[in-house]
């Protein structure tokens, strides 16, 4: 399994402040949304230049999680959509689990492979 992310990892604050930002929406701070979808864009990017491949696996981990936070542009399913990811991104924050993390590493294309989070 995963260890629990260090304070002073950029990795672990980019997670604490994501979950600042989705309990910000949840409890009715509209703008919440975007800064999460934001925050999570600037993480890919940065995933991307650390990693230099599509095809790494915490690079895959933040596409999906990007790709989940854009519910946040459609008002109907984004309350419990985020719901969830606060579910999610407070395990990575207080226990350094990725529920995203577990279900990539069963996906063919992971098969054999090293795979390693940041």
């Amino acid at each position: 399994m995963t260890e629990t992310p260090k304070r002073r990892d950029i990795w672990w604050w980019y997670w604490a402040v994501t979950f600042a930002f989705i309990l910000a929406a949840i409890l009715d701070w509209p703008t919440g949304y975007t800064v999460v979808i934001l925050i999570s864009a600037v993480q890919l990017g940065h995933s991307i230049m650390k990693n230099g491949a599509l095809s790494a696996f915490p690079v895959q981990i933040r596409l999906v999680y990007l790709g989940v936070t854009l519910f946040g542009f459609w008002p109907g399913p984004r309350l419990v959509v985020f719901a969830i990811l606060l579910v999610g991104t407070g395990m990575m924050v207080f226990a350094g689990r990725c529920g995203i993390a577990m279900v990539l590493k069963g996906m063919p294309w992971n098969q054999g492979r090293d795979l390693q989070m940041d």
